[in-house]
């Protein structure tokens, strides 16, 4: 199954964000095609120098699901806009990102199984 999780808290909520981050890292080890999403405040989890930082309220550290992902090769969206306006970009962001746009997400979302939001 095709599954697109769009995670929107960063560093402004951790539990939220690591929560989005574990959805995503559960459905590959389900077996899921997964892509993740990120806009607004959560585009911070695709920079190399943050991501290891956030830690949620009673949850596993972000690091470890993050590098699961990039491990496993899934693909991290990075809404431009977003990221441009947080300083996150080619320069400082995970091996898997990528810029993308609004019209990007929605023809993703419009074209796989399931969207999951955190």
């Amino acid at each position: 199954m095709k599954v697109m999780i769009t995670v929107t808290s960063g560093t402004d909520d951790p539990t939220r964000a690591t929560l989005g981050v574990l959805a995503a890292k559960a459905a590959v080890e389900q077996g899921h095609e997964v892509t993740v999403w990120l806009q607004g405040e959560a585009v911070t989890l695709a920079n190399h120098k943050v991501y290891p930082l956030l830690m949620g309220v009673n949850m596993p550290p972000m690091k470890e699901a993050v590098d699961f992902l990039i491990g496993n090769k899934v693909p991290v969206w990075v809404c431009q806009a977003c990221g441009k306006g947080r300083n996150v970009g080619p320069d400082n962001w995970i091996g898997t990102a990528s810029y993308k746009n609004m019209g990007d997400f929605v023809a993703a979302v419009l074209s796989v199984d399931k969207n999951i939001e955190f």
